[in-house]
């Protein structure tokens, strides 16, 4: 017999740290990361701030390694 405890939760395997639009910024001793795409009218450069363990939305396109 099935509960509700027994399902599985499922995680999302992309992030926002692995994404190509994201973008840091150093702001003293602290990084703050902004998306690239989402927009967002709650700050001052009007981009989303995202944390690195946000999950990635439909825009994600995944980061390339600049050698």
């Amino acid at each position: 017999m099935s509960t509700l405890f027994d399902i599985e939760p499922t995680y999302p395997t992309k992030f926002c740290r692995t994404c190509e639009h994201r973008e840091r910024h150093q702001c003293g001793s602290m990084v703050i990361q902004y998306c690239g795409i989402r927009k967002s009218n709650r700050t001052d450069n009007g981009k989303l701030k995202i944390k690195c363990k946000t999950p990635a939305c439909d825009s994600y396109l995944e980061e390339t390694i600049k050698n």
